[in-house]
This record gives C-alpha cells, structure tokens and sequence, in this order.
C-alpha cells in the first residue's frame, strides 16, 4: 500500500507493506509506542493460544528470545525485549537476537536451546520490527526497492520493505501433553551459518545458505528427500534470489527439482528482523490446513530461480511432512529451521561433547595493535573501531591457540558475538548524511553498517568464519552470553568443530575479548599437559535472586560444589574483577573476565574458576572454567 507514515515524494518508490492501523506519526515517540504495541500484541496472541496462563509455571521459568533487526530504533536494542518481558510478567532468561533479516529464525532455534539446556520450561519466541523513514530510506539508498508489489523470482525485480511482529510459544513435547494442550507444529531442528563474503551482498555460490540448511536437516535428523516445502528467503532482489536458489539446489541436490519453492514476502512483504517468524507461522499454518502458499505476483520466471515456485494466485493443495524455512541478512548471516508436523517421532542422535577453551583474545582501550598484522587481509580504513577491535581479539585468539583456519575448518568454525548497541561511528555518520544531504540521499555505506550484526559479519569474513554465527544483546554481561551459546553450540551440534565467543563494545572507547572454544576431540591436548574444559553453565532471570540460580545450574552441570571453587571473577568479587575499571565496555567487559579466568588457570592459581555476570535487566550468567590434565580422561 502507499506509505502514509512519511513523506515519499523524494523516493522512487512509494509502496510499504505497512500493519493495519498503524498509521502513527513519524515522530520518536510514536515510533516506540508503537513498536511496543506490535511486540505486545503478538507475544500476548501467542501465550494467549498457547494457553500459558494455565500452565501455572513460576515466572522465572518463562523464558524470552526476541529477534529484531534495529527495533525501535534505540541503539541498545535490549530494552525492547525488557520492556515486553516485563509486560508479559517473564521472569526467566530475557535474549535479544540481532542478525538483521535472519533475527527472528536464529531467535526460535536459541529459544529451543535454552528449553534443552533446561533454563527456562517454557519460551516465547520471535521478533518485530517497524518501517521508519530512516530505515526505507537506508534501502531505497541500496537500491533493493521494487516499484511495484514484490515478486520473488520474478519481475519486477526489488522487495517491499515492511514491519511487524510474531511470536511462538516452545515448549518441550512432553510438557505440552501432560498439560493436555496439542502443539501446533516441532520446531525439529535449526541451522545457523556465515557467508563471510560482503556486508549487504549474498555470496553468488549459494555455498552460505547451504551450510545453514544441512545443519538444520543434520540437527533434525531429516533427509533432503523428506522435506516437501520450502519457505524461502525470497526477498525479490537479483542477488538474494539467485544466491538462494544455488544453495538449495546444492543442499538439496536432485530432490530440489521436485521441492516446492515459495516466497511469503509476496504477501508480507519483507519486514525485515520479524520476516523469519513471519513466514515460520504461514509455514505451520499451512502445514495444518494441507497447502502450500504460493509465491504471488509472478509475471514468468527470472533465470536461475526455482523449477517450480508455486507461481499461482492462490494455495497450492499438498500435505507434508516436514517443511524448511530460511533466511538471509546483511552481514552474511543466515538462519534455517527445520518445522515438521507434530506427530512426527525423529529419531535424532543425541550429541553431548565436551568443551575445550583453546585460545585467547583481549583487547582493552590502551592496547597498541597493527590490524594488517594480525589480519592482512582487514584493510582498516573505513572500519569501525568495533570491527578493529573484534577481529584482532579473535585473530590473536586463533594465534594464542596455533591454528589456523584452511579448507573445511573454515566451514566448522564459527562466531558468536555478545555487544550492546549499535556502532555509534556509523550511526553517526548515517544520521549526518541525511541531514546533510536529505532522507533519499543518506550514506548506504553507513546504513548497511548499523546493524549490531556487522562487526560479525566483517570479523567473519576477514578470518574465514564460515560456521554457525550469530550476534545477541543482553546488555551488559552479553560477552559471557555469548561465550556459553557458543560452548552449548559446540556441545549439542555436529556441524561445528570450533566457535569464538566474543564480547565488544564502543562508547568513548573501545574493547573486545573473546575465547576460541573447540569441541572435546579436537581440542584434546598431548598426553601429560593440561587442558582447561568448559565444566558447566547456567542462565536464569534478571531478579535479585537469579544470579544464585544461574550459579546452581552451572554447578550442576559441572558436578562440583560451591566450596570447590576458588577463584571468582565477575559480580562475585569486583576486588578481583579484572574488567571492573571498564565498566563502561559492557559486553566486553563480562569477556574479558573470561580471558582473565583463563590466564588464571594457565598461570596455576586455580584448578576451577566461575565467572559471573549479573548485570542489566535481561538475565543472570555464571560459567565454570577447570583446568585438568589429559591423563585423567577428562
């Protein structure tokens, strides 16, 4: 529909897939009342439906995973999450998901894991995101606009920017029965990879969103040929479509001639970090009414698209069994789960490694460091301190460990970034560029750079990071988030043999920490030196009391007691808190705790370390770190 929200009349393109009745103002505060209001309204839907009230589970139970893209436009994109949480009395682990477009997918598969790793019993899952003047004109800058009403695969060639919201309720099969209440849907396994090629472009070759999709069908235990719909990425550019299609076409291999291929923004139009739990909702609805969803707006087939993309006004009549649905996003980072019908009984392995701390990276405002040094291929001119600072850390990280990344380790090692806003650098000079020169003439360089994902995206590239990625935000603390989604990553999944964790943040200055994590076999050290192993850990609530249960949790896991451990660093012991003098890093801060953890172990002054973080209003972490020799099998 025309945009009523803003003044077009500079823009070549008019048209905005906007929610009904949401014709506010262009003004600040309209905006976040009425981010607020899409957030609120789905996630009350979706517990609502599910029928959470009745489950009577303690409010610290309840868990929170919202993926957006820019939100509400705040540059630290956690308080949106908080504020819902707290609407919606969710007092257990509150995430923030932010990996531009693919927010919301990579959002359900956390949301599941935190189920698995039993800190929540039950999640609310999804992701919202809002059409603002500054965000269709950063696109109209990329030139990725349709004229007209989208068309994946077809002409004309471009997207439909949009918004809203969409939220799932997960919960574990076994739960959801004994409270008698029918799931709709199994989200039966996800899949997360990096392009590691371009900031805003897909890499041509497909070679990223395959990797996403086989480690969705390996975590669901699903064969290529068992899946009877896909719900792509579809966003109607010439780059995105065609990139896709290559990736399906090699995860999938002959059975992709046959696959039904269809794009939901034909309909939703692309709004942005809710599009994946968007199309994942159409995808389960679909599958309950026996149809596929076709691809509207189809005016015959553009080259290297899809055999068959439902080209049709109206549902295609098919039943199936089990459905993939993907996305992509600036940064390289893409997204793909696996739904299946809910009576379907996968017989998946179970996969339970250990984990190994294999190197070190930090990275504080007084370090000197050469960039072409540590990464010849990081040319530094025009980046942003984060992206400085994030991939010197994990280039010394790898470094301090002495690998380095050739051939299919490159394709199974991954990152994970913790940070809390958006690069003040580049939304500086976004926010310059249209007051200098006008909305329609704003900085695409600058714009394409204020996703919180992008130091990932580039730290990834520069160092060949092809595996599991993503970036999250809990606010201070968000480091160590990351640091233990990327030691469970590592435990549960076989798509992924090393993972960085990393903190970094920039305010008035900048810092990065992270430490590269490997899976037990591959980090095993030679006979008769010591290891240090990730022993447990835990995530629980933001309340006065959570911390102690984050605590418990991670001395579950690792089977040990209080009394046991003899070092602490974090929100236990500031006296010893390495990072307390750069309280003002935030993310980066809870990392380099880490780090200094570490260092601790290595240099003999303890057999077993918790690092802690309790820090902000979206959840409490503590994380067990022992050090061991080979010999005892360990």
């Amino acid at each position: 529909m025309p945009i009523r929200r803003f003044d077009t009349s500079a823009f070549t393109v008019k048209l905005g897939a906007m929610v009904n009745n949401s014709f506010c103002e262009q003004t600040t505060e309209s905006l976040l009342r009425l981010c607020k209001e899409f957030t609120t309204t789905a996630a009350t839907e979706a517990m609502a439906q599910a029928l959470v009230e009745k489950a009577h589970l303690p409010p610290t139970r309840l868990g929170l995973v919202m993926g957006t893209s820019l939100g509400d436009m705040n540059s630290q994109l956690h308080t949106l999450a908080e504020t819902l949480a707290e609407t919606l009395s969710i007092k257990g682990p509150c995430i923030t998901v932010s990996t531009a477009c693919s927010s919301s997918t990579n959002a359900l598969g956390l949301a599941r894991d935190l189920l698995q790793m039993g800190s929540a019993d039950l999640v609310v899952a999804g992701g919202a995101d809002m059409l603002s003047a500054e965000v269709f004109a950063g696109f109209h800058a990329l030139g990725v606009l349709s004229p007209g009403k989208c068309a994946p695969f077809s002409h004309p060639m471009g997207t439909t920017l949009g918004e809203g919201a969409g939220f799932v309720v997960l919960e574990s099969r076994q739960q959801a029965e004994k409270r008698d209440v029918p799931p709709l849907a199994l989200l039966s396994g996800y899949g997360l990879s990096a392009d590691a090629y371009h900031e805003t472009s897909p890499d041509p070759s497909g070679a990223g969103m395959r990797r996403a999709i086989k480690g969705a069908l390996l975590d669901a235990g699903i064969a290529p040929g068992d899946v009877g719909y896909l719900n792509a990425h579809g966003s109607g550019t010439p780059a995105n479509d065609q990139a896709e299609w290559q990736g399906i076409r090699q995860a999938f291999g002959d059975h992709a001639q046959h696959l039904p291929v269809s794009s939901t923004k034909s309909y939703l139009g692309h709004a942005q970090g809710a599009a994946g739990v968007l199309e994942i909702i159409v995808t389960i609805m679909a599958m309950q009414r026996g149809v596929i969803p076709p691809t509207l707006h189809y005016q015959g087939a553009r080259p290297h698209g899809p055999d068959d993309p439902v080209a049709q006004s109206r549902p295609r009549k098919t039943s199936f069994q089990h459905a993939v649905c993907l996305n992509s996003a600036f940064g390289g980072a893409n997204a793909a789960v696996t739904i299946s019908r809910p009576e379907a009984r996968l017989e998946t392995a179970v996969c339970c490694r250990g984990v190994r701390v294999l190197g070190i990276g930090s990275l504080d405002p007084t370090a000197i460091f050469d960039l072409n040094q540590l990464v010849p291929s990081a040319d530094p001119r025009g980046l942003d301190p984060e992206t400085r600072y994030l991939t010197a850390a994990t280039a010394m990280a790898l470094q301090d460990a002495g690998i380095s990344l050739r051939g299919d380790l490159r394709s199974r090692s991954g990152l994970l970034v913790g940070s809390t806003r958006i690069s003040t650098t580049k939304n500086t000079e976004f926010r310059k560029s249209i007051k200098d020169r006008g909305l329609s003439k704003c900085s695409a360089p600058a714009f394409s750079r204020i996703v919180l994902n992008a130091p990932t995206g580039s730290c990834a590239k520069f160092l060949s990071l092809k595996g599991p990625t993503s970036t999250l935000t809990t606010g201070p603390g968000s480091g160590l988030v990351a640091i233990i989604y990327a030691a469970r990553l590592l435990s549960s999944r076989r798509d992924v043999d090393l993972m960085v964790g990393a903190g970094v943040d920039y305010l008035d200055q900048a810092a990065a920490a992270c430490l590269l994590l490997g899976q037990e076999a591959y980090g095993q050290p030679s006979s008769g030196t010591e290891s240090i192993r990730v022993a447990g850990w835990g995530l629980s609530g933001a309340g006065s009391e959570s911390l102690d249960l984050a605590v418990e949790q991670a001395l579950a896991m690792a089977r040990i007691s209080a009394p046991e451990i003899q070092l602490l660093f974090g929100n236990h012991r500031q006296d010893q808190d390495p990072a307390k003098v750069f309280d003002w890093a935030e993310a980066a801060s809870s990392a380099m705790d880490c780090v200094a953890a570490v260092l601790a172990l290595r240099q003999g002054k303890a057999q077993q370390v918790m690092i802690t973080s309790s820090q902000g209003g979206s959840l409490h972490c503590a994380l067990i770190l022992s050090k061991q020799g080979a010999e005892d099998g360990s």
